[in-house]
């Protein structure tokens, strides 16, 4: 008993011991940290726990006894040393783990540096006088005074740092976010302790100070959610009825795919303008950072929406210019376009059974259409009975194959036509057309077909020959039909077509 009273006693033993323990425990902790990545980041402060482990073995062993002055001094550095590794541990796990990883927020290193400051020196007055019986009340009056200082001198630093630490608590905005902060609109790339750093559309950094974005109203369009609700007003004349431009406005933004699917988009008047009727566009935008093409694009479509379903966007006049129009430059103007139209239509094969007053009466029954490149004025499998010139533009005929592949059979351009079974016959579409340029298409619809249809039912037969020609062709290059096979096609197919156009038309 007397010898283990002397062993424990002595202090060669009790520091052997303490750095036994550091030691083993320290590689025991590294050697977990190479096979663990939750460890490794909390290493140091594992260490720093089996230092402040050791040194209290070793004073309680026999150190305080022996030698209680360094005694005090060493049980003053493991409490600073303990208060360290809990810190970190603590704000890794808070920070690092939660704030990071799971809240996929940011919480800068010099944060974590200022409260382990502040707790340390704090703590390292409460154990100089506790510990080591050390007046403080001379040292608390010096640092007072030294803090003021150093706060006056650098108070606009000091505002933007609580800031940003309110910010990080908070959470008003975090990385990743688009913002309007401080008259800049871009994302948050980086919360530092002194500014926000967000990059704007144009591409430019921004470092907008922590304190600006705390006392100014901050718009966060990534909060609730990323859909955000965007806003477009356009001016109307006052001769088209609202509910028409809404369907007009609501038919374009269903084609723009920078629109989000919902909610859904709203569209009213708010405001009887001096030259026009003022309508605003609500829609909801799927990513916030494509907002200024996507607002381009609906722009651009609603010109070429307006136009092709008679709708004007009348413009402020300030210069006054007369011109006498008179119902002869009216009739010559109508003539010049039925003229234009009348010899692109006489190209047309499918319009040779008509005759010239017939070709002249329908073309003064049909519409123009202005369609932007980018457009797809027809769809694969969608019903349709009106069939389409190309006035001017380009097109390409498109084939889906699948879901997931299309291939472009044709391009057409001006005085290529599609569409012909669908106005004779009322057929599914059988490819999608893509404008390729900016194009104008005549459309002969099955209303204004009708008309020359009922004025002469003839027609019809003559039509149902000339498709079924080109028709039985296309089969007999596939299918390598003779002469006498030809014929016998062409007679089948001119039967089917002809009953399919009469009982379209409600022709007897």
């Amino acid at each position: 008993m007397d010898f283990l009273q002397d062993l424990t006693g002595s202090l060669f033993w009790a520091l052997a011991l303490g750095i036994i323990i550091y030691v083993g425990g320290s590689m025991a902790i590294g050697l977990l940290a190479k096979k663990s990545d939750l460890l490794k980041p909390i290493g140091v402060g594992l260490k720093l726990v089996v230092l402040f482990i050791s040194i209290q073995i070793f004073l309680h062993l026999g150190a305080a006894e022996h030698h209680p002055k360094i005694a005090n001094y060493l049980n003053f550095f493991s409490w600073l040393v303990i208060t360290f590794a809990a810190l970190r541990l603590g704000l890794y796990t808070y920070g690092d783990l939660f704030v990071v990883r799971w809240k996929r927020g940011s919480f800068p290193a010099a944060f974590k540096n200022i409260i382990t400051s502040v707790v340390l020196v704090v703590l390292a007055l409460i154990l100089l006088k506790e510990i080591l019986s050390i007046n403080v009340t001379s040292l608390i009056a010096t640092t007072t005074v030294l803090t003021a200082t150093i706060g006056l001198a650098f108070q606009s630093t000091l505002a933007n740092m609580l800031a940003g630490l309110t910010i990080h608590l908070e959470k008003p905005l975090k990385q990743g976010d688009w913002i309007l902060a401080g008259g800049h609109e871009g994302r948050v790339m980086d919360i530092s302790l002194r500014s926000t750093r967000i990059m704007t559309l144009e591409n430019n950094e921004v470092f907008i100070p922590n304190s600006t974005v705390l006392s100014e109203a901050v718009v966060n369009y990534s909060l609730p959610d990323t859909n955000v609700l965007r806003k477009l007003t356009v001016g109307v004349s006052y001769a088209i009825p609202p509910n028409k431009v809404k369907s007009v406005v609501l038919e374009v933004l269903s084609t723009v795919p920078g629109v989000a699917k919902g909610p859904a988009p709203r569209i009213r008047v708010i405001n009887y303008g001096d030259f026009s009727v003022q309508y605003e566009i609500r829609y909801p935008l799927a990513n916030f950072a494509t907002y200024g093409d996507t607002e381009g694009q609906i722009m651009n479509l609603l010109w070429y929406c307006f136009r092709r379903n008679g709708i004007d966007i009348p413009m402020p006049i300030r210069d006054i210019n007369m011109h006498h129009i008179t119902l002869e430059s009216l009739r010559l103007e109508q003539e010049q376009r039925v003229g234009e139209i009348m010899t692109l239509l006489e190209k047309v094969e499918m319009f040779a059974p008509l005759s010239k007053p017939e070709l002249k009466e329908l073309v003064e029954h049909l519409n123009v259409k202005s369609y932007a490149a980018g457009e797809v004025p027809v769809r694969q499998g969608e019903p349709g009975d009106s069939f389409y010139v190309i006035k001017s533009g380009r097109v390409d005929v498109v084939v889906e194959k699948s879901p997931d592949e299309t291939a472009v059979v044709a391009t057409l351009g001006p005085g290529n036509f599609f569409g012909e079974m669908s106005l004779l016959t009322g057929a599914a579409r059988t490819a999608s057309i893509h404008v390729k340029d900016d194009a104008e298409l005549i459309v002969i619809d099955k209303e204004s077909f009708g008309i020359t249809l009922a004025n002469n039912p003839s027609i019809a037969e003559s039509l149902s020959h000339i498709l079924s020609a080109r028709q039985a062709g296309l089969d007999a290059e596939r299918e390598r039909l003779d002469a006498a096979a030809l014929e016998r096609r062409k007679k089948d197919v001119s039967v089917r077509l002809l009953s399919k156009i009469r009982d379209f038309f409600g022709l007897s």
